[in-house]
């Protein structure tokens, strides 16, 4: 588990594949079924680069929470960060904005890698059944889950299901969002069929496929009822909605791999993080990487610099070693609209340090915020036993309280409904939500729910898009000026100057 990405026999045979998908280079090196996908070995080494660029720090270990939850109410960057983050700030992105062009970029060199395995794997030879099915059920699920990210972003984009291996493909016409969802939706369909429901930490597994579909039914339900842009192709909400609770269902009722962490800073400690109730999916990376995006340094942005500290000890009792970069702030309208009582914020969020007098002579040196430190920061992604700037730190993909909220969501206010989102409550040291809520309003509350409970785990965003709520939410009550590109955000302008077809 230690290297779990690290299996690079590719780094020689795979080498081009990195820009497999960057549509604006010469895609030399490919792997196709002429020099690669001889053996079973080589149909795991292409899976194993599949999920290899989840982590990279263009995409889950550092970009994707910038583009997800900067444009939010919880987060905003430091005043030095670059001007491309602070565009997102406040929905004012430009066509060249890197950020938003390396979710489209990383996004489709992903889908390439899945496309690889999916078109390959059937003709190795060596492969029992079960074998098979596994591998490419993994490579839908990692598919569908790309291009969730692409639609949620962009809204109409490009479905490629073939390996893109030479430059007279890179031409491509947008398919309407319909035509993407379908795939996305048989994707997870396929995957859900073909998928063990064994756990596999860091894999996708039978459980992961049913999540991912019930969030991809509710984004067609919420977007659809609450007439979001686009989402205007004669979706039936309702029966969305039920499809949401039926697969929802199926991971937060009876399931055996994965469950409602009681304590709620278990799910958050490393030392837990292989057997961790919540974590159905995540894209992971280790300490002991060899370079950034094996191992992650998404915690030092969190982290405060604290006079660059060598020893940063936590309110827990547990210790960090080092400072961090303080990129992102907390903002302070979103940390004083925590009820006082909400141990998401007293338990998870840190507002004071310490740093030891290291020669035990005089005082240990406190900073607070308000105060000495410029933000509160998470206690979500610290790792304690970081080596330098390498840590281990798994970015939360899917997790079982999503989807309790997502089952909450779709049920409406029922006896069910009300359980899941309790249960959560509870767990926070707050009473029950009200109750004889009606079903706009109870939705209402779940969506703020979710607001505290996935804070600075990339689903802000998204959240507040599908449910036509980031004027009312970001505007309206937490004052922030936001300028444009509320839903979708535009393709970035280099790939509609080299792909003709846009």
């Amino acid at each position: 588990m230690k290297r779990f990405f690290r299996n690079i026999v590719l780094a020689s045979i795979l080498i081009a594949g990195a820009t497999s998908c960057s549509l604006t280079e010469e895609p030399n090196g490919f792997v196709s079924e002429s020099n690669f996908f001889k053996s079973p070995k080589d149909a795991q080494s292409a899976l194993t680069y599949a999920y290899a660029i989840l982590p990279s720090i263009e995409y889950y270990s550092r970009e994707y929470l910038i583009a997800t939850e900067v444009p939010g109410e919880a987060l905003t960057v430091k005043p030095d960060a670059g001007a491309s983050q602070h565009e997102l700030d406040r929905f004012d992105q430009k066509s060249n904005n890197p950020i938003i062009l390396d979710m489209w970029r990383y996004a489709y060199i992903g889908i390439n890698r899945c496309n690889a395995v999916i078109t390959n794997t059937p003709k190795v030879p060596g492969l029992t059944d079960a074998e098979r099915g596994s591998i490419i059920g993994q490579a839908k699920f990692l598919r569908a889950l790309h291009y969730f990210n692409l639609v949620r972003f962009f809204g109409d984009v490009v479905i490629r299901t073939e390996q893109v291996t030479s430059n007279n493909q890179t031409s491509a016409k947008l398919s309407p969002m319909k035509d993407v969802y379908a795939l996305i939706e048989q994707d997870l369909l396929d995957a859900e069929k073909s998928l063990s429901p064994n756990r596999n930490f860091g894999k996708a597994n039978q459980e992961a496929a049913q999540a991912l579909l019930s969030k991809v039914y509710l984004q067609l339900a919420s977007a659809s009822a609450t007439n979001v842009p686009k989402y205007d192709w004669g979706i039936n909400s309702a029966e969305m909605y039920k499809k949401a609770a039926d697969y929802a269902k199926k991971v937060v009722v009876g399931d055996a791999n994965y469950s409602f962490e009681y304590d709620l800073a278990k799910t958050w400690d490393n030392a837990e993080r292989l057997e961790a109730k919540e974590m159905i999916f995540v894209s992971a990376s280790s300490r002991d990487g060899l370079q950034e995006g094996e191992y992650s340094k998404l915690p030092l942005m969190f982290m405060p610099w604290a006079d660059g500290a060598k020893v940063l000890q936590l309110p827990n009792g547990k210790e960090i070693r080092g400072g961090g970069f303080e990129h992102f702030y907390i903002e302070d309208g979103f940390l004083n609209s925590f009820n006082p009582k909400d141990k998401r914020k007293s338990e998870l969020i840190v507002s004071k340090v310490t740093i030891p007098n290291g020669n035990g002579e005089g005082k240990d040196k406190v900073l607070t915020y308000p105060g000495d430190l410029n933000s509160a920061f998470p206690m979500k992604y610290l790792d304690s036993d970081q080596i330098g700037e390498k840590t281990t730190c798994d970015t939360p993909i899917l997790r079982y309280s999503d989807i309790m909220l997502v089952y909450a969501e779709a049920v409406g206010p029922t006896a069910e409904g009300y359980k899941m989102v309790n249960m959560i409550r509870s767990r926070a040291g707050l009473p029950d939500l009200q109750a004889g809520l009606s079903i706009e309003d109870f939705r209402k509350a779940i969506l703020k729910e979710r607001g505290f409970e996935l804070a600075f785990e990339g689903q802000r965003l998204f959240d507040l898009r599908r449910t036509h709520s980031v004027e009312s939410v970001l505007k309206d009550e937490y004052g922030k000026n936001i300028t444009d590109g509320f839903y979708y955000y535009d393709i970035p302008q280099i790939e509609v100057d080299t792909n003709n077809s846009l």
